[in-house]
Formats: structure tokens, C-alpha cells, sequence
């Protein structure tokens, strides 16, 4: 039995392909470095605010530590400033978060963002909707690894076997299968491809939050 859900932020709960787009390029701006397009983030978000600008400085040419030192700490800056602009939460998605709290589904989110930004996003849009609230921390494994997981369940007093984790990309899952939680749900509305989510060992792959809900639903 399912007793909490635990959600990927970026491509699952909110939409900010936008937002991290033009906080890169506006980096890039100061440094005089051509930009990125929204296709590229999309390929590059996942593993971290480090590897984003790492992976968009090697895309455009221009990667080396000093450079992705003064890139990275721009970015997260700025970000930090104003974390809400061009994001918004996916259609639907505060249907599924509502439909599970009402069935008294514990719920938490996860993330590789800087885990400042993570609470900051999460309360904006969606209140205290989630007991949890975890991103990235210095010292802290980065998903798929699954240490901050494993740590926020147990704080959370609920086991991986009665757990769900729902997200976008690949790291989303393989973060559910190493801390072996029952169910992984691929969110294929998000920033990769069902196939991507498949090839993981999703599963179930759900197209919308409508579609999530339900295959949830069935297992609580």
C-alpha cells in the first residue's frame, strides 16, 4: 500500500525550461558567450545546477573551471533573486497533489535543485501541500543516488516500500530503484521522452498528472 508520494520538481511538478534558460543565457550574456536554446536546456537539466552549467558551457565551447566557477555562481544568483519568473506548475498538476492529499497521502518533494530554490518554488506555488521539502546540499549525494530520499523518508517515519516516486527523467527513476521504493511513475508530460522513462525501468509511464492519479490511485 502506498502511503506517500514523493515528487521530482523540475519537469514534474513545475514548468521552468523557461526560467533556467534565460538565467544560463543571461550569464552567458556577461561573459560575452553565445546562448542556449530551450531544447538544449531541456537536454541538460537533471543532475544539478553544476552539471547544467558545466554541460551548456562544453555545448557552446567555452568550459573551464575558472569559467564555470564565476558561470555557475552568476546563475544561482540570479536564480535566487527571483526563482517564480517564466515558471509555472504543468496542467493538471494541482489536481493530482490535491486528489492525494485528500486521501491522506503523505507528500514531499525531491529535487537537484539548490535546496534553498527548491523550498523557496515549491512553498510559492503550492503552499504547505508537502510535508518535505528537500533539494540539493552540499555534502549530499545528488539523485539517482538514494541518500537524501532514504534520509527524508525516514525523517517522514514512512518506508521505501510504501512509497511512490514520480518524475521526468531517467535520474527519477533509477532514484526510486536504488532506494527500492514500491512504484516509479515516469511523468512523460515533463522534460524527456517516454521512451527515456521505459528504458529506466519505470513502472508505469503516465502522459498527464490526470493519468498519474489514476495509476496512484489504484495502488492505495
Amino acid at each position: 500500500m502506498i502511503k506517500c508520494c514523493v515528487f521530482d520538481l523540475d519537469g514534474t511538478l513545475l514548468y521552468t525550461i523557461p526560467s533556467i534558460t534565460y538565467y544560463i543565457n543571461a550569464s552567458f550574456d556577461k561573459e560575452g558567450l553565445p546562448h542556449i536554446t530551450e531544447e538544449d536546456c531541456r537536454r541538460f537539466i537533471g543532475n544539478g545546477a553544476s552539471k547544467l552549467v558545466e554541460r551548456a558551457l562544453v555545448s557552446v565551447g567555452a568550459y573551464s573551471e575558472e569559467m564555470h566557477k564565476r558561470v555557475l555562481s552568476d546563475y544561482n544568483a540570479a536564480y535566487d533573486r527571483d526563482p517564480y519568473y517564466l515558471t509555472e506548475p504543468y496542467s493538471g498538476i494541482r489536481g493530482l497533489v490535491d486528489a492525494l492529499a485528500a486521501r491522506g497521502i503523505v507528500l514531499a518533494v525531491l529535487s537537484n535543485k539548490p535546496d534553498s530554490t527548491a523550498r523557496l518554488v515549491t512553498e510559492h506555488f503550492f503552499g504547505d501541500s508537502f510535508a518535505s521539502v528537500r533539494g540539493g546540499r552540499s555534502g549530499v549525494p545528488l539523485k539517482p543516488m538514494p541518500h537524501s530520499l532514504l534520509e527524508l523518508l525516514h525523517e517522514l517515519s514512512v518506508l521505501p516500500s510504501e512509497t511512490a516516486f514520480i518524475g521526468d527523467s531517467d535520474v527519477d527513476i533509477l532514484t526510486g530503484k536504488n532506494a527500492c521504493t514500491a512504484l516509479t511513475v515516469g511523468a512523460a508530460w515533463g522534460f524527456r521522452d517516454r521512451e527515456e522513462l521505459v528504458r529506466a525501468g519505470a513502472d508505469a509511464v503516465a502522459d498527464t498528472p490526470k493519468e498519474a492519479e489514476e495509476e496512484l490511485l489504484l495502488r492505495l
